[in-house]
């Protein structure tokens, strides 16, 4: 009998001691590991931005060669992300475009050593989006021709992002050369064409 109470007893003493301990560690709060922080985060985005036709689709053409050339957009993904995107422009024009490569846009663009923000008259601290003309069909209602005029459109460049007044923008550069954009050689740019979401 006297067993079982001494047992009892230490029992509860283990019981209490454990309770106290929690007790000191809840005031004193969470042990938290720290470390000092030596290079800035540098990861978040400066300018809101975002791929091309996949939160927006209707803009209004407000750059002089947009109004007289290609009038608003429409641009839609053909079938996935990644995939092809689709342009329709009203005055007429509609491109089907397979996006090849993303670049900063302060990089060279192969244009006289112009940077694509140079070039689409952009923000330099966005994407570029480069894409590869599939087809592009030009209606008698587009008065100008195509992108390039009267000479096939075989490359684009575009980048979609907030300005500084805090409107979403679509910027477009056609380019008629063989050759791409930032590809080093001279990728022929037609046209740069400025728009902003409806």
């Amino acid at each position: 009998m006297m067993r079982r109470v001494v047992l009892a007893a230490v029992a509860a003493l283990g019981l209490m001691a454990g309770a106290c301990d929690r007790n000191s560690e809840q005031a004193e709060g969470p042990r938290v590991r720290t470390t000092t922080i030596v290079e800035p985060e540098t990861r978040v985005d400066m300018v809101p931005q975002e791929e091309p036709a996949v939160a927006r689709t209707q803009w209004r053409a407000t750059s002089d060669a947009a109004r007289s050339v290609t009038g608003n957009l429409r641009v839609s993904i053909e079938t996935r992300r990644g995939g092809p995107l689709n342009f329709a422009f009203a005055n007429g024009i509609t491109v089907r475009a397979q996006p090849y490569d993303v670049v900063p846009a302060d990089s060279r663009s192969g244009v006289g050593g112009q940077s694509f923000a140079a070039v689409l008259g952009g923000d330099p601290r966005v994407d570029v989006y480069l894409y590869r003309v599939d087809r592009e069909n030009v209606a008698p209602s587009a008065g100008d021709g195509g992108l390039c005029g009267g000479r096939r459109t075989r490359h684009m460049a575009v980048s979609e992002f907030v300005d500084s007044s805090g409107r979403w923008v679509f910027k477009v550069a056609a380019f008629q050369g063989d050759a791409g954009p930032s590809s080093g050689a001279d990728p022929e740019l037609c046209n740069a064409f400025a728009f902003v979401a409806q």
